[in-house]
């Protein structure tokens, strides 16, 4: 098998997102890893975050947390407070108009390689544009940082492939930790629809309301728009409607436990339900499972490709696994996707 950075490149993801389960799990480690590998590759580098971590100092264990090492050449999208802060010399290109906590977002050149810290919007639409903005200034290599909690920057919208950083700092025991781990490969994997037509008619009812339903009528898809959110809809309204043969619901903002609940009541099998991409869904575990047991079936419009998965034996604040036996559990637990320890197996950076 191939090391991640070959991985990566063969992929030919031009853009890619690294997100994190958690805080402490490795995120940054895999970061400054393929930034290492991309400089020396003849990449020109684009590195931008969805969001901003915002601890330079673990708060638990007081240990200062891993930064970014940014090469000379590199471009960079980073909130002005970080761009002033940083160590690295970077020559101010541009100001973007998105603004963060931090103050608006500027692009620029790194001169000289240092450290810095990225910030930057959290939305999907903001980042998709300061992407093309890179683009523009010569960034061949996209890499998002994925900040605590941030799913944005691995929606397809944005990026082209995703690799997930996970670790012991999920959860106290290794069964919950894989447990957690395999369950979100699961929904970042989510399928995409198949059916040509079905993708059409779903399409076209996000274009004309927030919501749709999908019926099937001699073969043919049909969607009524709806201009509210579910949830907020007369259950008897949707009874009614669901008589009439609608087979799938498809949601233009984010999919909860109680939006699925709702829509699992409506019809025995439920209907299938279809969001934009996977970075919409923050269903729980049970509710997933009672949804897919009762014969639902959750799709996408756009898929993500998941790349592959690095791990981190270590957690600050709990217990610490052998790092051969941690990467085996995860490695077969999670195949055939790749895992990675980029630490005992590359010797990447210290964790």
């Amino acid at each position: 098998m191939p090391d991640l950075f070959h991985l990566v490149r063969s992929s030919g993801a031009a853009g890619l997102a690294i997100v994190g389960m958690t805080k402490n799990v490795g995120k940054t480690v895999t970061l400054n890893y393929l930034i290492d590998r991309f400089s020396h590759s003849g990449n020109t580098l684009g590195l931008l975050s969805a969001g901003y971590d915002g601890e330079r100092v673990d708060r638990l264990t007081l240990r200062e947390k891993p930064r970014i090492l940014a090469p000379a050449g590199a471009l960079v999208a980073t909130a002005e407070a970080c761009f002033e802060a940083a160590e690295a010399d970077l020559e101010p290109l541009a100001a973007s108009s998105f603004s963060t906590p931090l103050g608006e977002v500027f692009i620029g050149r790194v001169k000289r390689a240092g450290l810095v810290e990225l910030a930057g919007p959290g939305s999907a639409a903001a980042l998709q544009v300061l992407i093309e903005r890179i683009k523009q200034y010569g960034a061949v290599q996209i890499l998002v940082d994925g900040a605590i909690n941030r799913l944005a920057s691995a929606s397809p919208s944005v990026t082209d492939a995703t690799v997930l950083a996970t670790g012991a700092a999920v959860a106290p025991l290794l069964d919950d930790i894989i447990h957690k781990t395999l369950f979100r490969c699961h929904i970042l994997e989510a399928p995409a629809v198949d059916d040509p037509a079905l993708l059409e008619a779903a399409r076209e009812g996000l274009e004309r309301g927030e919501a749709a339903l999908l019926l099937c009528r001699n073969g043919s898809w049909e969607a009524e728009a709806l201009h509210a959110p579910i949830p907020l809809l007369a259950r008897a309204q949707l009874r009614r409607k669901f008589r009439e043969g609608v087979e799938a619901v498809v949601l233009g903002g984010a999919l909860i436990d109680q939006m699925l609940l709702e829509i699992s009541r409506l019809s025995s099998p439920p209907p299938a339900v279809i969001i934009r991409d996977a970075t919409k869904n923050f269903i729980s575990p049970e509710a997933h499972a009672r949804y897919l047991q009762s014969g639902g079936k959750i799709m996408v419009l756009q898929a993500i490709r998941l790349l592959a998965v690095t791990v981190n034996p270590t957690d600050p604040a709990g217990k610490d696994y052998d790092p051969g036996y941690f990467l085996q559990k995860l490695a077969a637990a999670l195949a055939p996707r790749p895992v990675f320890d980029l630490v005992f197996e590359e010797g990447a950076v210290a964790r």
